[in-house]
């Protein structure tokens, strides 16, 4: 092997390590993430985190759960779960893709849930709402809003 390529070969593997760690903490996994949503209730996923003794987490409300959020349709057992979710440390999470499939804004919603999008193939199709809102918190969140 060649002296002279040894410095290079090590700048190389420690540039890849860098970008690797970038990567990594570009965005989170997705700890104490708990998705009401595809079967999974509102209800249980408040009970989940409960259980797991989580102080800091992250619900996300996903299709027939996103209607939920509705705030001109929200029951005041909605609103009382929301509010208890946040009391104990909940941020509450909805996709930007389900509200729009509701055919509401952010705007209609429950105070107190934040619109997050996902992935985007084309973001020039996005709504000016759509495009102001923040990223989904985590890799997770930002796969199951992708649209």
């Amino acid at each position: 092997m060649r002296a002279d390529l040894f410095p290079a070969t090590l700048f190389r593997m420690q540039l890849a390590a860098l970008a690797l760690a970038a990567a990594v903490h570009a965005a989170p996994l997705g700890p104490n993430l708990y998705i009401a949503g595809d079967g999974f209730t509102l209800e249980q996923a408040a009970a989940d985190a409960q259980r797991d003794g989580a102080t800091a987490y992250k619900i996300l409300l996903t299709g027939a759960e996103a209607e939920r959020l509705i705030a001109a349709r929200a029951t005041r057992e909605t609103t009382d779960l929301l509010r208890l979710a946040r009391a104990s440390g909940a941020r509450l999470y909805v996709c930007a893709k389900d509200v729009k499939a509701l055919g509401v804004t952010p705007r209609e919603l429950v105070k107190g849930v934040t619109t997050v999008r996902g992935y985007v193939a084309d973001p020039a199709r996005l709504a000016d709402w759509e495009r102001r809102s923040p990223r989904a918190p985590d890799r997770k969140s930002l796969a199951v809003c992708a649209e």
